[in-house]
């Protein structure tokens, strides 16, 4: 029998669950074309929740989206490219669409319009980077562009948009895309990102991304709506878990919802009928086991500093540049803490509140790290 919890992929239906405000909200911001932006650490759900909505938009009016993944943008150049190829790919839907577009629209980058065989009859703009660059408000204008001339609703979806700061002069081109898209008025535009503590800076006060579209929050999964949901799953399958022990599922990942599904995959591949405390052990240790590659991975980038940093926000210390705290923690100074703090923040293990109190992005990092790292 497979299991009925789903980690690995966005979730739909009946496995997508605790996010009806934030979808309803979702769902009307694209209603009437608001540009919005989905902030949240990895695998919280932003593209289960976008999926959703857009089945839910489809259903209410004509409209055509694309969305451009930036995980492996690292230029100006290949931003335009992938732009490009996305808004075509929304609305054309043939290769002489495709040329006939690009003649009209793209009169000054010129592209070449390419069908590959290999890969199934793909179609693909070719740019010469030198013209592409020269004339990049161009492609910055093209959705704008596109979304006239076809008399269509456009949506433009931008996944891991933070990214855009590894290009080269990244300042100056955030300033330039956000003047470009901001004078939009027939397009709207989805942007999300992974980075938390990144993309909050890039659209913080006197940033060019300010106010440039409504700021959804996304808050871990509700705990009522979660342990019934995971009760229901286990009754579907045969199987039973209480609702303490879903409960604990729940508590344990801080309601983020890729590891309440892990977790709660694993309590049930470890059962064959009632969820007990040997299993719900084991499947925590599981957890930890399944997702130490990656925690070890983030520990390696860290400092000396910066991992005694994180023993003290462990062991509960609000002083850090008390003598006490220094000595005991090899912390040095007060100037080596915000160096370390920064730090932190920038590698996305910690957030601060505006208390200036840590928190860990990932509950589950934070346990391994506590029960493997530091043997607590």
């Amino acid at each position: 029998m497979d299991s009925p919890f789903i980690y690995s992929q966005p979730v739909m239906a009946d496995n997508f669950v605790g996010r009806k405000d934030e979808l309803a909200w979702l769902s009307a911001n694209l209603s009437n074309l608001q540009h919005t932006v989905l902030i949240a650490p990895p695998n919280y759900g932003k593209k289960s929740m976008v999926m959703s909505a857009f089945i839910h938009l489809q259903k209410e009016m004509v409209c055509r989206y694309g969305t451009l993944d930036l995980f492996n943008v690292r230029d100006q150049a290949s931003f335009y490219t992938e732009l490009a190829n996305v808004l075509f790919n929304a609305v054309c839907a043939t290769s002489d669409e495709w040329a006939s577009t690009a003649q009209q629209l793209c009169v000054r980058t010129q592209p070449q319009v390419s069908v590959d065989d290999s890969r199934q009859n793909e179609i693909r703009l070719l740019f010469d980077e030198d013209r592409l660059m020269l004339h990049a408000d161009e492609i910055l204008n093209l959705p704008e562009m596109l979304a006239d001339v076809k008399n269509i609703r456009l949506f433009v979806c931008v996944n891991e948009f933070q990214d855009i700061d590894f290009f080269e002069d990244a300042p100056a081109f955030q300033k330039k895309l956000a003047a470009a898209w901001k004078a939009h008025q027939k397009v709207c535009y989805l942007i999300s990102g992974s980075r938390k503590n990144a993309m909050n800076a890039m659209f913080a006060a006197k940033m060019p991304f300010y106010n440039f579209g409504e700021i959804i929050p996304i808050e871990p999964l509700n705990e009522k709506l979660t342990v019934d949901y995971i009760i229901k799953s286990y009754s579907k399958s045969g199987r039973v878990i209480t609702k303490d022990f879903a409960e604990q599922i729940c508590r344990t990942t801080g309601g983020y919802p890729y590891y309440v599904q892990q977790l709660s995959h694993l309590s049930w591949l470890n059962t064959r009928g009632f969820v007990n405390d040997t299993v719900m052990r084991k499947s925590e240790e599981d957890l930890y086991d399944h997702n130490q590659r990656v925690f070890k991975m983030t520990v390696d980038t860290l400092s000396t500093s910066q991992v005694n940093y994180i023993r003290a926000v462990i062991d509960g210390i609000d002083r850090f540049s008390s003598a006490e705290s220094l000595a005991a923690y090899k912390l040095h100074s007060s100037a080596n803490i915000a160096r370390v703090r920064e730090a932190l923040e920038k590698k996305e293990v910690l957030e601060f509140l505006k208390n200036n109190k840590p928190v860990f992005l990932d509950p589950v990092f934070e346990l391994w790290f506590r029960r493997r790292y530091m043997h607590k």
